[in-house]
């Protein structure tokens, strides 16, 4: 069994909406000190809906959302792991693993033949040691979809 995922993602992705939050507090603040707020809205009320936008437009880009914590490799299965939500995916159940660059990280994107407790589609930050490695993470991608083609046909002759 080999942990093949970001170890702090529920670290990363607590802080990246607590980030967000905060950052939505440091505009509202001084308006709520000075009593403006309360006064003339309209100018603070817009800057935290611009922000917001812009906020809402990340997450959106990003799909921090959609990250689960946790992925342990178990040779024959796949052992995932959302908050307090478990799952075991058998090697036959994954059709396609592939590496998607967005939002100025990559991610692994494993895709199922059926449906589970987490969709369809399982994303995952690799290993931090691999971050900066594309090929490397490539790698890991391929190797998921080559076992999951050999669970699905059996080995094939070359």
């Amino acid at each position: 069994m080999k942990v093949i995922s970001f170890k702090n993602t529920s670290l990363f992705k607590r802080g990246i909406w607590l980030s967000a939050a905060a950052l939505l507090a440091c505009v509202a603040t001084p308006s709520l000190l000075n009593g403006s707020l309360w006064r003339n809205p309209e100018p603070a009320l817009f800057a935290i809906c611009v922000l917001g936008a812009f906020e809402l437009y990340f997450f959106k880009k990003t799909q921090i959302y959609r990250l689960v914590d946790e992925v342990v490799d178990c040779e024959d299965h796949l052992e995932i792991r959302r908050g307090r939500t478990e799952e075991i995916i058998p090697f036959s159940n994954v059709s396609t693993a592939d590496v998607a660059s967005g939002g100025g990280f990559h991610r692994i994107t494993v895709h199922l033949r059926e449906t589970t407790k987490f969709g369809t589609q399982i994303d995952f930050l690799p290993q931090a040691n691999l971050w900066s490695n594309l090929p490397a993470i490539k790698s890991v991608a391929s190797s998921l979809t080559d076992r999951a083609n050999h669970a699905k046909y059996g080995p094939t002759v070359q």
